[in-house]
């Protein structure tokens, strides 16, 4: 059985395993993401983990995917790290090289590797193009066809679908950018939008679970639900795919919003038929198997 390391970088977990052939996890890892520690915390945990699962097992290569846009020849986080502070500029691959000698190391975009995940094993692997959209803490993305397989950019920066600008000059983002789509169909900005109209705190989980009692929750869902499905229609006029794939942890809330976008979606869409929007089927686990299988793939290239 060929075994390798598959590591999915967070901003506040590090969740690494084995992957086998088949995207079986063989053994899992979790530790905090340390960014209190800066880069060293960071990349010492990745260290730890990779140390750890390589102990005593015969792993023929390393897979990770990180935030940021990244240079997938360097191994290099070229701008943006996400949540992670000072976190680009890092050569990940150079620093795991260091101690993890003779052993191929695949860095590439933590998106990225849940569209992987999601064509190989789950709800794209029976369509020739999709469109994958990962709605977490912020909002990531992927391009995967047939042909061309994971679509990266010129610079790095395909599909970076959570900084399109959904309202001109609205919320200030992370990026420098105002009104980008992550701070409203994100699960941040999910909760900004109820704090803006409640002016208290309350998590996303509890705003969905809240939103068919409490009126202002039922407000800021009303408000995803259009902005979601208003997103997706862009997505779908842009790129006309075969499917468009929602994956991240606000899919576990879908139950309260899932049937309303479909619904909005075909409403205000000018031609909705021809591109499906499907759940994701692989979500905690979506970034370990990814990138799993993007060492696979590494491993078997005919050089």
């Amino acid at each position: 059985m060929r075994k390798v390391i598959g590591i999915d970088l967070g901003g506040t977990k590090i969740n690494g395993g084995i992957v086998d052939e088949s995207g079986n996890i063989l053994k899992k890892i979790t530790i905090d993401t340390n960014i209190e520690g800066g880069r060293k915390g960071v990349l010492d945990g990745i260290k730890y983990i990779v140390r750890e699962l390589k102990n005593g097992e015969d792993i023929e290569a390393i897979g990770l995917g990180t935030p940021g846009f990244i240079d997938v020849e360097k191994g290099e986080v070229i701008f943006h790290g996400g949540n992670i502070p000072n976190w680009a500029g890092v050569n990940i691959k150079k620093e795991l090289a260091s101690e993890f000698k003779d052993i191929p190391i695949i860095i590439e975009n933590d998106a990225n590797v849940a569209t992987i995940c999601e064509q190989w094993l789950g709800s794209g692997r029976n369509l020739n193009s999709f469109v994958m959209i990962t709605l977490g803490t912020g909002v990531g993305g992927g391009i995967w066809t047939k042909d061309e397989r994971i679509w990266h950019g010129n610079n790095y920066q395909g599909a970076e679908f959570g900084h399109s600008i959904l309202y001109p000059n609205g919320r200030q983002c992370n990026c420098g950018q105002r009104g980008c789509a992550e701070q409203y169909i994100s699960g941040n900005g999910i909760e900004k939008s109820f704090y803006e109209k409640g002016n208290k705190k309350m998590s996303g989980v509890d705003i969905f679970k809240n939103s068919e009692d409490d009126p202002i929750c039922k407000m800021v869902v009303e408000e995803f639900v259009d902005d979601l499905s208003i997103f997706l229609i862009t997505l779908k006029n842009i790129f006309d795919p075969e499917g468009i794939v929602i994956g991240g942890g606000v899919i576990n809330s879908k139950e309260y919003w899932w049937d309303k976008m479909i619904s909005s979606y075909e409403k205000n869409c000018n031609n909705s038929k021809g591109t499906k929007i499907l759940p994701a089927e692989y979500l905690n686990d979506s970034g370990m198997i990814g990138a799993g299988k993007v060492a696979f793939d590494y491993i078997n290239m005919d050089f």
